[in-house]
């Protein structure tokens, strides 16, 4: 699964923790397969949201058949599992296919955590 769109990203472990780790917005990282049919039922919705979100969160493809260390460093144990980074720290984690509303709601939930944090005022 390519992204003709450029909604979203190809990372690998070679370039993980620059483009997912460091990076100083929120990045969403899908991990999945071109072989497996539940992660090409979930790419339109993921192609989707990472379109509505350009410019305020970064949405990252890993490809497991090819990316076998980062699936056991981050303990990937099925697929499509979205993990929401921020500062380098996992803060939210989504295993299988997400329709798109709920998707949504997930990343702005996150956006709203970690804008809070970034404050560090008290509401």
């Amino acid at each position: 699964m390519a992204d003709s769109t450029g909604s979203y990203i190809t990372i690998s472990k070679e370039d993980f923790a620059e483009k997912a780790l460091q990076d100083p917005q929120m990045v969403v990282v899908n991990f999945s397969s071109d072989r497996s049919t539940s992660c090409q039922i979930f790419e339109p919705e993921f192609t989707a949201i990472g379109q509505e979100y350009r410019g305020r969160v970064t949405f990252a493809r890993v490809d497991v058949d090819s990316n076998g260390e980062l699936i056991n460093q981050y303990t990937i144990d099925g697929i499509p599992t979205l993990i929401f980074f921020k500062d380098g720290q996992e803060i939210n984690r989504i295993k299988g296919i997400v329709m798109r509303d709920k998707l949504r709601r997930q990343v702005e939930g996150a956006l709203l955590v970690s804008s809070h944090k970034n404050s560090g005022e008290a509401e």
